[in-house]
C-alpha cells in the first residue's frame, strides 16, 4: 500500500522537447593513479629550433622545477580542490560499501545505476567530512588525528587488502601504504611530526593515496572533468563514440599498448619516455574497458605527427611539415597543444594558416589550439588578413575545479584578428575561444600507468573529444559547424556572455549533443517545385487523452536545427513526448485529495453513493408534473471554459402519469444523462477513471439535454445531447492567471449524441443499450498534439454500450456497464499523423453496492473497472529524416505507431456510514491498480483513504 492516509501530490505535467538523445547521468569525479604530476601543457616554439624551452641546464625531470612555462603547480595557491573533503570512505557516502562489491564484476560503469561512482555520489570531489581540515594541527590535537587517519587506512584494508594481495602478493600496508608515507613524509605513529605537514603537502597525500587504490579497483577512472562538462560514458556510447572520426595530434609520438587506434607518422620519437602526447590522446580517445583513464571518444582514431626533435623544441617549418602531413589522410580535427611563451595566439599562426598548402590542407579541418599556460591576456592584435582559417579554428583555455579560470591559463583579452586592419565581428580572439577543466586531470602516463597533470594542452583535448562526438553523430557538418556547436552551447562564465576571459564560457558535451536553441527547431517537408522547406515548430507535445502505444520508446519522431547550410537531426521518442493531463485538476489539486472528496458525498439520495444533490417539487395540482432540481459542485478534474459555471446545475422536468421526462443543464453531463442509477460518481464517467460509457465523458462537462419517451410499460427510449470545451487552461497558483496548459494547443471541443433504450424485465432486473456518437473537433479520444502533431479536425466516434442493474438478496444492488468503439478519422488538419484504420476500443464497470453491512444505514460498494482502452489501431507518422549519415541526405520517414498497451483494471472499495444521528459522517476508500501501467491520471499502486464530515 503506497498511500494510507490522506496526501496532497501536486500533478505536474511534463512536456517533453527535443532534447538530447539521451538522459547522461551526474558522474562523481575521481581518478586513479601513483600520484600527482605536474605539467604545464604548452610547448615552445622558438622561430629556429636552436632554444632549449627548458632554458638549457634545467632537468625537466628532477626536482620542483616546472619543465615548461609558466607557474603551475598543482598543489598550490588556488589549485587545491582537495582541502578537507576528501574522505572517500567515511560517513554515509561510501563507494566501495554495503552490497556493491567493486572487485567481482558486478560493476558496470556504463550502463544502469549499480556504479561505485555514479549518480551524486562524490567520494573525492563531494561534501564528505575530511580528517585534515576540521582538525587544525597546531592546536595540539595532532593524537587525534592520527587516529583517524589509522582509522582511515583500516577502512582503506578492509576494502581494497584482498585485492592488493591477490594482484602484488604483498599486504595493503606493505605494498601500498608504507611507500606512500615515506613519499609524502608523514608519519602517524609520530603526531607531532603531521603539525609539520603543509595544505600543499596535504592535498597531494590524499590524493595519491585515493588514486593509488583505484589502481585495484577493476573500473575505469572516474575524474572531476566529467560532470563540469556534461559528459559521460553513457553519453559517449550513445553517440558513437566518434566513430569514423579521424584526429590528427600534432604532439610528442608514444607507443600506445591502451586500445586505442593511433597511427604514427614522423617515426618513434619518444624522447625521455616523455608522456606528453600520451597524456593528450588518453582525454581524448583512451577506451572504455574497465581499466586506466577513459575518453570523450573511445572510437576515434588517431594520426599522430611529432614535430619535436631531441632538444624537445621545435621550429615553424616543422609545425607546417606537421600540419601538412597529418592532413593528407583528410583529418576531421587536429589537436595542437603548442605555442610562444606570452601569447594566446601568436602572429605566426597566421602565417602558418595562410599557407596555400596548409589553407588547402585544413579548409574542412577543425583545428584545436591549447591557450598557453602563462597567465597572460592578449592585448596584440593579429593581421589575419588573407587567412581564411577563422570559422574553423577554437582557442581553449583551462578553468579549476571550481569553474574559474585557472591561475595559469592565458586569457583570449581584447586581442582581435584583423583583415586589412579593421576588426570585423566574431573576430575577437575571444570569439573563438572557450575553456574546459585543465587542472590535476587524470591523464595515461605513456607507460600503462596514470598520473596527474595540469595545463591547456589537456583541456584542449576534452574539445577535440567533444568535436569528435559532434562529427560522429552528424557526420556530414562542416568544420566551422562543429565549432559554432561547441561555441554556441557552451556555459556562459564571467561577465554576462562573451567575455575577455571565458570567452563563450565552458564547454558542456551533453549541451552540445542537444539542440542550441529549442525555438528554432524545424519540421522539413518535401515540396515538388523547392525541394525540402523548413515547417517551423513551437511545443513538441502530445497529451494522451486516452491513447496508449505498445512501443512508445521504439516509435519517434525527427525534428531538425538549421546549422550553417545544413541541418542537424533529433529523435524524439513519442513516450517522451506524451503528457497525461486528462486527470489535471485546473486549481491543482492533488489527486489523492480529488478521490477521497469524491467518494465522501454519499447518502444523498437514500443509500445512494452519488456526487449530485436533488430536490423535486410538484408543477401541477394534479401531482402529474414533477420538477427537480441538480445541483453539484464542479468537478474539478472535468474540463471548465472560462465562461462556465463554477458548479454543476441541472434541472429534470417530468411527466409521472406518462413518464415522459426532459433534462436541461450544464455541468456532468454523461452522467445526468446515463440510464442507470447505479453509476452516480464523477468518476464512473471519467474516460480515464471510470468504465461506464466513457465515450459519452469526452463530451461532458458543458451544456446538456436529453428527452425520455416511454415506448411501453416497461420499456424508455431517450435521445440526448451533451457538450465539453475545455480551453486547455489552468489557474498559476502563484499569479492566479489563467496560463494555457501547453502552448500551441488549441482547446478541446467535443459534441456527443445518444440514443438509448431500457427495458424492465421485471421488479429485480432492467437493462439498457445506448448508441453514442461522438464528434470531436479538435483531438481524438482525448488526445491532442502540437507542432506536427496536431490532431485538430478530429475524429469520430461510433460506441455501442450495454448495462443492466439487478437487485439480488441480502440488499445488493449489482450494476454493470461495457462499451465497445469505433474511431475513424478522414484527416488530421496540417498534422504529420493520420489514422488510416480507425481504432477499436472497449471499457467495463462492474459494481456491487451492499447496503446494511453492519448497521441498519451504512453501505459499501465495490467495484472492478477498466477505463477505455484502445485493442487495436494505429497512427501513422509521415515525415522526413536522415536516410544517409555519411552526407545528411534526407528522404522519406514513414512509421505506423501501434496502439494499444497494457489493458488498464482497477478495483475500487467505498464504506460509508453516519454516526450519531447523522451528525457525523464517516467515509473509506480504497483504490488499486490491478493491471496496466500506473500513469499521472490514475492514483499510483494502492490508494487509500478517510474522512469525518461534522454537522453542526
Amino acid at each position: 500500500m503506497k498511500n494510507f492516509l490522506l496526501q496532497t501530490t501536486a500533478t505536474l505535467m511534463l512536456t517533453a522537447s527535443a532534447g538530447s538523445i539521451l538522459a547522461p547521468a551526474a558522474l562523481a569525479g575521481n581518478g586513479s593513479g601513483p600520484g600527482a604530476s605536474r605539467d604545464d601543457a604548452q610547448f615552445v616554439l622558438p622561430y629556429h629550433g636552436d632554444i632549449n624551452p627548458f632554458h638549457g641546464d634545467i632537468n625537466p625531470f628532477h626536482g620542483d622545477i616546472n619543465p615548461f612555462y609558466g607557474d603551475i603547480s598543482p598543489f598550490w595557491g588556488d589549485i587545491s580542490p582537495f582541502w578537507g573533503d576528501i574522505n572517500p570512505f567515511h560517513g554515509d557516502i561510501s563507494a566501495f560499501w554495503g552490497d556493491i562489491d567493486p572487485f567481482h564484476g558486478d560493476i558496470n560503469p556504463f550502463h544502469g545505476d549499480i556504479d561505485a561512482f555514479w549518480g551524486d555520489v562524490g567520494p573525492l570531489w563531494g561534501d564528505i567530512d575530511a580528517f585534515w581540515g576540521d582538525i587544525d594541527p597546531f592546536t595540539g590535537d595532532s593524537a587525534s588525528l592520527a587516529a583517524q587517519l589509522e582509522g582511515l587506512f583500516d577502512q582503506a584494508e578492509t576494502v581494497f587488502g584482498a585485492s592488493i594481495e591477490a594482484q602484488t602478493g604483498q599486504s595493503f600496508r606493505n605494498h601500498f601504504l608504507q611507500d606512500l608515507l615515506v613519499r609524502h613524509g608523514i608519519d602517524p605513529s609520530t603526531p607531532d611530526s603531521l603539525e609539520q605537514v603543509t595544505a600543499q603537502q596535504r592535498s597531494a597525500f590524499f590524493l595519491a593515496f585515493y588514486d593509488g587504490l583505484m589502481n585495484f579497483s577493476g573500473t575505469d577512472r572516474f575524474d572531476h572533468w566529467m560532470p563540469a562538462i556534461n559528459w559521460s560514458p553513457a553519453l559517449s556510447q550513445a553517440a558513437g563514440g566518434g566513430d569514423g572520426v579521424l584526429v590528427g595530434l600534432l604532439d610528442f609520438s608514444f607507443q600506445s599498448d591502451e586500445g586505442m587506434d593511433v597511427r604514427t607518422s614522423h617515426g618513434e620519437r619518444d624522447y625521455l619516455d616523455f608522456n606528453h602526447g600520451a597524456a593528450v590522446a588518453s582525454l581524448i580517445a583512451a577506451p572504455h574497458d574497465g581499466s586506466g583513464v577513459m575518453g570523450v571518444a573511445p572510437d576515434v582514431t588517431l594520426r599522430t605527427y611529432n614535430p619535436f626533435d631531441e632538444t624537445l623544441s621545435t621550429n615553424w617549418d616543422d609545425v607546417r611539415s606537421g600540419l601538412l602531413k597529418l592532413a593528407r589522410p583528410g583529418p576531421d580535427i587536429i589537436n595542437m597543444s603548442l605555442g610562444l611563451p606570452g601569447w594566446t595566439l601568436h602572429q605566426q599562426w597566421g602565417t602558418i594558416f595562410s599557407d596555400k598548402h596548409v589553407a588547402r590542407a585544413t579548409d574542412d579541418v577543425l583545428l584545436v589550439v591549447a591557450a598557453g599556460n602563462d597567465g597572460v591576456s592578449q592585448t596584440a592584435d593579429l593581421d589575419w588578413t588573407g587567412v581564411s582559417t577563422l570559422s574553423n579554428l577554437l582557442i581553449v583555455g583551462s578553468v579549476n575545479p571550481n569553474g574559474e579560470i585557472s591561475s595559469f591559463s592565458n586569457r583570449p583579452g581584447t586581442a582581435c584578428l584583423t583583415v586589412r586592419g579593421r576588426c570585423r565581428d566574431g573576430n575577437r580572439l575571444m570569439d573563438r575561444f572557450l575553456v574546459a577543466p585543465g587542472e590535476l586531470l587524470l591523464v595515461s602516463d605513456g607507460s600503462g600507468g596514470v598520473t596527474r597533470l595540469s595545463g591547456t594542452s589537456f583541456a584542449a583535448p576534452l574539445v577535440t573529444g567533444a568535436a569528435a562526438l559532434v562529427l560522429g553523430r552528424w557526420n556530414w557538418l562542416e568544420a566551422s559547424d562543429v565549432a559554432d556547436v561547441l561555441l554556441f552551447t557552451a556555459e556562459d562564465l564571467g561577465a554576462p556572455g562573451v567575455d575577455e576571459v571565458y570567452g563563450w564560457g565552458m564547454l558542456d558535451i551533453d549541451a552540445a549533443m542537444s539542440p542550441i536553441d529549442m525555438t528554432n527547431l524545424v519540421h522539413l517537408e518535401r515540396s515538388r517545385r523547392r525541394g525540402y522547406s523548413e515547417q517551423s515548430i513551437d511545443v513538441i507535445s502530445l497529451a494522451s487523452g486516452r491513447l496508449s502505444f505498445r512501443s512508445a520508446r521504439d516509435n519517434s519522431i525527427t525534428v531538425f536545427e538549421p546549422i550553417g547550410d545544413t541541418y542537424r537531426d533529433f529523435e524524439i521518442s513519442v513516450a517522451d513526448l506524451m503528457f497525461d493531463d486528462s486527470s489535471r485538476d485546473r486549481n491543482m489539486r492533488a489527486n489523492a485529495e480529488t478521490y477521497l472528496r469524491e467518494r465522501t458525498w454519499w447518502l444523498v439520495n437514500g443509500r445512494q453513493f452519488n456526487d449530485t444533490g436533488e430536490t423535486s417539487y410538484q408543477l401541477s395540482a394534479d401531482g402529474r408534473m414533477q420538477i427537480t432540481s441538480v445541483a453539484a459542485a464542479a468537478d474539478p478534474r472535468a474540463p471548465v471554459s472560462s465562461s462556465g459555471l463554477p458548479f454543476q446545475t441541472g434541472v429534470n422536468f417530468r411527466d409521472t402519469e406518462t413518464g415522459r421526462e426532459f433534462r436541461l443543464g450544464a455541468g456532468e453531463g454523461a452522467m445526468a444523462l446515463n440510464p442507470q442509477d447505479g453509476f452516480g460518481l464523477f468518476s464512473d464517467h471519467r474516460p480515464e477513471t471510470g468504465g461506464v460509457n466513457p465515450v459519452l465523458g469526452f463530451a461532458s462537462g458543458g451544456a446538456y439535454a436529453m428527452s425520455t419517451i416511454p415506448l411501453g410499460d416497461r420499456t424508455r427510449m431517450a435521445l440526448g445531447v451533451t457538450t465539453s470545451q475545455d480551453e486547455r487552461l489552468f489557474v498559476n497558483p502563484i499569479s492566479g492567471e489563467e496560463q494555457a496548459l501547453v502552448e500551441g494547443v488549441a482547446g478541446y471541443q467535443a459534441t456527443a449524441f445518444l440514443a438509448s433504450v431500457s427495458h424492465e424485465f421485471n421488479d429485480s432486473l432492467t437493462a439498457h443499450m445506448t448508441y453514442t456518437s461522438l464528434n470531436e473537433a479538435t483531438g481524438l479520444l482525448g488526445a491532442q498534439g502540437s507542432s506536427g502533431l496536431g490532431l485538430a479536425g478530429g475524429a469520430t466516434t461510433d460506441a455501442l454500450t450495454v448495462g443492466a442493474e439487478t437487485r439480488l438478496p441480502l440488499a445488493v444492488t449489482l450494476s454493470s456497464s461495457a462499451t465497445l468503439a469505433r474511431t475513424r478519422s478522414v484527416n488530421f488538419d496540417d498534422s504529420l499523423l493520420s489514422l488510416p484504420d480507425g481504432t477499436v476500443s472497449s471499457a467495463f464497470q462492474l459494481t456491487a453496492r451492499r447496503d446494511g453491512l453492519f448497521t441498519s444505514v451504512d453501505a459499501v460498494r465495490f467495484s472492478i473497472i477498466q477505463p477505455l482502452h484502445v485493442e487495436s489501431g494505429a497512427l501513422e507518422y509521415s515525415s522526413t529524416r536522415i536516410v544517409d549519415r555519411e552526407t545528411g541526405e534526407l528522404g522519406p520517414d514513414l512509421q505506423r505507431w501501434e496502439l494499444g498497451g497494457e489493458r488498464p483494471l482497477f478495483a475500487e472499495v467505498l464504506y460509508a456510514t453516519p454516526m450519531f444521528d447523522g451528525r457525523v459522517d464517516l467515509s473509506l476508500f480504497t483504490r488499486a491498480e490491478l493491471a496496466g501501467e500506473t500513469s499521472a491520471q490514475d492514483v499510483a499502486g494502492m490508494a487509500s483513504g478517510a474522512r469525518f464530515r461534522l454537522e453542526f
